[in-house]
């Protein structure tokens, strides 16, 4: 049993990679976030002419709403077939999408797991955003539930001299930033990137109080946000 997880773009389909289109091509059964999402993104791929044909695989779904339900079944599946191609909408599998826990069941049962590297929304932002990266926090989204946030943010507190990074809704992010200036410094480092890799995306930068004026008329209401956070130190004053 092999399981092959495969990175899509974020948003900018030039960011496909060949490797990853020829896994998509020899695919026999892929499970998939959304088969909407997916059968979108073949067709895109099949009107520019890089595939030749229509997806005739299997499409088992896995989301963060069924994976622990359906894992059995699709390990099932994936012996069956003896390869499998796991996909998210947009990214990297098992990066704050599903994925995690079906590649940890095929571990467990003796299965191979192979990865086609793709871009991820948390490096690409860290890139672009300025922000050192000798060390960093990866949070993802923060759990809905305040005192398992203020765990969160106390372990933040805690570190020094570390770029965080957060996963956040655009309808949210106004509470959000409103969360972070409660609990930092106003002056302390933030970058906001929105829609990264497409035509329109946007990035912010700024102190925490500037950025989040700046997001009251810049940001438009829908899209990801990558949100990233550094304190500053002594040094950075």
């Amino acid at each position: 049993m092999r399981l092959i997880v495969v990175g899509l773009p974020l948003g900018n389909i030039n960011d496909i990679s060949l490797r990853a289109i020829e896994t998509l091509k020899n695919a026999s059964l892929v499970v998939c976030e959304d088969t909407r999402v997916f059968y979108k993104l073949w067709q895109v791929l099949l009107n520019r002419g890089i595939l030749d044909r229509k997806f005739v695989g299997q499409l088992l779904v896995i989301n963060e709403f069924n994976e622990k339900m359906k894992v059995d079944q699709v390990v099932d599946r994936l012996k069956k077939a003896e390869t499998g191609v796991l996909v998210s909408d947009a990214g990297m599998p098992a990066i704050s999408d599903p994925g995690y826990v079906l590649i940890k069941k095929v571990i467990d049962e003796g299965g191979e797991v192979d990865v086609v590297p793709g871009p991820t929304a948390a490096t690409t932002a860290l890139v672009i955003s300025g922000l050192s990266s000798d060390r960093v926090f990866f949070v993802g989204f923060l759990p809905k539930k305040k005192i398992k946030r203020d765990r969160i943010f106390e372990q933040i507190m805690a570190l020094k001299q570390t770029t965080v990074i957060f996963y956040e809704s655009v309808r949210r992010l106004d509470k959000f930033l409103s969360e972070l200036e409660d609990k930092f410094d106003k002056d302390d480092h933030i970058v906001i990137a929105r829609e990264m890799t497409k035509d329109h995306q946007q990035v912010i930068r700024g102190s925490l109080a500037q950025a989040r004026e700046a997001t009251k008329d810049k940001i438009k209401p829908k899209g990801e946000i990558v949100v990233l956070f550094r304190r500053r130190s002594t040094k950075e004053k």
